[in-house]
């Protein structure tokens, strides 16, 4: 069975779209939070959503609903305990981190329902998406377009000097919330994709790619837009082809374009010495 024959159906689709919304989101979320050097936020998040996708699973019936709630709620406490402990941004969110990833596999492990499969929502699984799912991450990636249209320019400057943006009036704070919470509603939406173990790669990844490689924010910007979809289809091809895991083999393709990418800044620092 050749690559080309798997498109014929629907299930191939929903994840085709579905990593690829979560993958160009990612890049975009990504590239305020890396520059910000805030991306923990995004890994810490990813295990949250874990065990929120636990609770619904035993307590409520997988309600989205509740997933959303609980994750923006933990995500703003994080924004809280970040500010709050600035020297122990790091500490505090892998304690948060850890603790939610032991209840959240406590509660599947011990559910009732022994159909439950923990590795699906450690790792994910693209082909195994519905409908609804690509629905709502369209939606989600409607909002994200409009908020970062809207807010760009602050976003930039904060992302450059929080001091200076606070001076010339950018509230800040309302920002990074906000900003938060969309990272929060992405990881949510994405953890039946690629898993709460790997999402958060979607966001670290193609700006730590494409900032050394380029020379202003807006092309850092596009760069991890473009980086993100390139990895992503050579990702999600390679795996249909040798029948992998479609987040991990994305991730590898990642990390592989990571050193490349290392590696070509150095061999041009050495040239222009």
């Amino acid at each position: 069975m050749s690559i080309i024959d798997y498109f014929q159906y629907d299930f191939i689709w929903r994840g085709f779209w579905v990593g690829l919304l979560v993958a160009i989101l990612g890049s975009i979320i990504g590239h305020f939070l890396v520059l910000r050097k805030v991306a923990m936020i995004g890994h810490g998040l990813s295990h949250v959503a874990y065990l929120s996708v636990a609770l619904t699973i035993v307590f409520f019936q997988q309600s989205l609903v509740f997933n959303l709630l609980f994750v923006s709620l933990v995500s703003l406490l994080i924004q809280l305990l970040v500010k709050r402990f600035p020297s122990y941004a790091d500490v505090v969110i892998g304690v948060i981190s850890s603790t939610a990833v032991a209840i959240g596999t406590i509660i599947i492990t011990t559910s009732p329902n022994q159909n439950v499969n923990v590795e699906q929502y450690l790792f994910g699984s693209l082909l195994l998406l519905r409908p609804m799912d690509v629905f709502t991450m369209l939606l989600l990636g409607v909002v994200i377009v409009i908020f970062i249209g809207f807010f760009y320019q602050q976003l930039a400057a904060l992302s450059f000097d929080q001091e200076f943006s606070q001076v010339v009036g950018i509230h800040n704070q309302r920002l990074e919330l906000a900003l938060t919470l969309l990272t929060s509603w992405l990881i949510i939406l994405g953890i039946r994709s690629v898993g709460a173990l790997l999402i958060s790669s979607f966001i670290m990844f193609p700006t730590l790619i494409s900032s050394p490689l380029s020379h202003s924010f807006k092309g850092s910007f596009v760069g991890g837009i473009v980086v993100s979809v390139v990895v992503f289809l050579v990702g999600f091809l390679l795996s249909l082809g040798l029948d992998w895991p479609t987040g991990s083999t994305i991730i590898v393709i990642y990390s592989i374009t990571w050193i490349m990418s290392v590696l070509y800044q150095r061999l041009i620092k050495e040239r222009r010495l």
